[in-house]
């Protein structure tokens, strides 16, 4: 029987090892950092600068190439130019680019690391024994990137160090996450449907149940 939420799930787990993989490449990244701070974050810098320059060159391509068909085939030309001039900065100004590199990878890292605090609750809340690793692993990439914007702001001999640490704790958390999609993958493709049918029948349920209290307070509003 086909349950449109189980499938999702199902789905989901089945590509565990797309989480796996990120984990693997964030911990690779994170390691590279720390053992060869200086070379690893140039050639990070470089790496950027050179995907700039090749996705504006794209986009220049693109804009000429369709320039008989888009009557405003100037916008991708102008976008793509900026693009790849950025690139150019960025592969000849590798310093300016680590540090935007940086201050971006901290932003990122705290709103992965917010998410996953969300997440750990949804776990617990279905009855996960393991929810508390997600929460400490996500509190402590919290820590990490908030430590590495504030070393923008004031110690930045420290950029390199905090830059490592927090790739490590998100590759910490998703190769965590994938050995245990990984685990439950086994476990859902147990589950019987009549089992899942009667899932399915109690969301439809609770959603419509909802749905009449929702309409009654605008009522009585």
């Amino acid at each position: 029987m086909y349950v449109p939420e189980i499938s999702t799930i199902k789905d989901s787990i089945s590509h565990w090892y797309i989480v796996f993989t990120v984990g693997l490449v964030f911990l690779a990244a994170g390691l590279l950092i720390l053992i060869r701070p200086h070379e690893a974050m140039i050639a990070l810098a470089t790496l950027l600068g050179i995907s700039f320059l090749f996705a504006g060159v794209i986009e220049i391509y693109f804009a000429f190439a369709n320039r008989t068909v888009m009557s405003r085939w100037t916008w991708p030309l102008v976008f793509g130019i900026i693009t790849a001039l950025v690139g150019l900065f960025f592969i000849t100004v590798p310093e300016f680019t680590v540090l935007v590199m940086t201050l971006a990878l901290a932003l990122i890292v705290v709103f992965r690391s917010i998410a996953a605090v969300s997440f750990s609750m949804d776990v617990r809340l279905i009855g996960g024994k393991y929810w508390w690793v997600y929460m400490l692993l996500a509190v402590i990439g919290i820590f990490f990137s908030f430590a590495l914007i504030m070393s923008h702001l004031l110690v930045k001999a420290m950029i390199n160090e905090w830059t490592g640490l927090s790739l490590l704790a998100v590759g910490i958390y998703n190769t965590f996450l994938g050995l245990r999609l990984r685990k439950l993958k086994g476990v859902s493709n147990l589950l019987s449907d009549e089992l899942l049918a009667k899932y399915y029948s109690v969301r439809l349920e609770i959603r419509e149940e909802l749905n009449i209290l929702e309409k009654q307070q605008r009522i009585k509003g």
